[in-house]
């Protein structure tokens, strides 16, 4: 279950089950921080109801005095380069283990630990008119830049208007972004008909664009997409996984979530849906946002819980 992507997830199993055992609480691991509800692009398939909410950069920095020493601080939004305060402080804030999400319209820090860039398509143009904004050759330099100094990957959002040119977009990112440690494949969740799977766009991915897609990935993204696109009802926006909706999400016990007020929550996956989940018990929505890397942790955690004696 190693992983650069998904924060030594080994060691935090262990961790979570021996606190557990002796009724010790679990540290906290990764702390999500959605300092900007702002974008500076329109992209005609986001969800997110934008506004000029924007962190003050005194909680931010409550946020890194309480868990920088011991967590990752995950920095997301909106758009967080939007933040005047955000990139100078990264870079004076030594010691401090950042990891990104962004655009990458504006050059990222060099000193993040890992950076996640979204990208689309390999097409200028239909990327320039996806965001409404001239950008692509700038996110792609910035990407080719990312890739010199830490660990990179791209996310791209598959909806029914680009899911048959995955299989090139994966060669092109491969060809154009030397050191790239994966590329990671979303689904669209919204229900604009224009970017929304149909059914017969299901079967057309899995049967026809899936396997050519596969032969173009790296091991890495390979691993992500089959745990994360593993099943035909993932892009579908209306299903959901019921089979493992009970119980107790042993991953939210080492992870918090902040918005841009400095509300504290429990999981980032359910946050970016809108549910502002305050306890460790699964939503009936929870699997909709994770993967299968995500419930094996929960189920190795119980698993381990149940054979080790009291």
């Amino acid at each position: 279950m190693s992983s650069l992507y998904w924060d030594d997830f080994e060691r935090r199993i262990g961790e979570t089950v021996d606190c557990l055992q002796t009724q010790r609480p679990v540290p906290v691991r990764r702390v999500a921080v959605f300092v900007t509800d702002k974008c500076n692009f329109r992209c005609h398939y986001c969800n997110v109801a934008f506004s000029h909410n924007t962190m003050p950069e005194s909680v931010f920095r409550g946020i890194v005095d309480k868990y920088g020493d011991s967590a990752i601080i995950h920095i997301t939004g909106g758009e967080p380069s939007l933040c005047s305060w955000l990139y100078p402080l990264i870079e004076q804030a030594l010691g401090v283990r950042f990891h990104l999400n962004t655009n990458a319209f504006l050059t990222p820090p060099t000193n993040i630990k890992r950076l996640k860039v979204s990208l689309d398509t390999h097409k200028a143009d239909y990327f320039n008119e996806l965001t409404q904004r001239t950008s692509f050759n700038r996110v792609v330099n910035n990407i080719k830049l990312g890739c010199k100094y830490t660990v990179t990957s791209i996310t791209c959002t598959l909806t029914r208007e680009n899911y048959k040119d995955a299989p090139d977009f994966m060669k092109f990112c491969r060809d154009s972004f030397p050191g790239l440690y994966a590329v990671f494949f979303s689904i669209y969740k919204g229900t604009k008909p224009r970017f929304a799977f149909q059914d017969k766009d299901v079967e057309t991915f899995f049967n026809d664009t899936r396997p050519l897609l596969q032969e173009q990935m790296d091991k890495e993204s390979l691993n992500l997409f089959l745990e994360t696109i593993d099943d035909k009802r993932r892009l579908l926006e209306r299903m959901r996984f019921p089979e493992n909706n009970h119980g107790t999400c042993y991953l939210s016990l080492s992870e918090r979530v902040f918005d841009t007020h400095g509300n504290e929550y429990n999981c980032s996956h359910l946050y970016r849906d809108g549910i502002m989940h305050t306890d460790n018990n699964k939503h009936r929505k929870c699997l909709y946002g994770c993967n299968r890397r995500l419930v094996a942790f929960n189920e190795e955690v119980t698993q381990i819980l149940k054979r080790r004696p009291e």
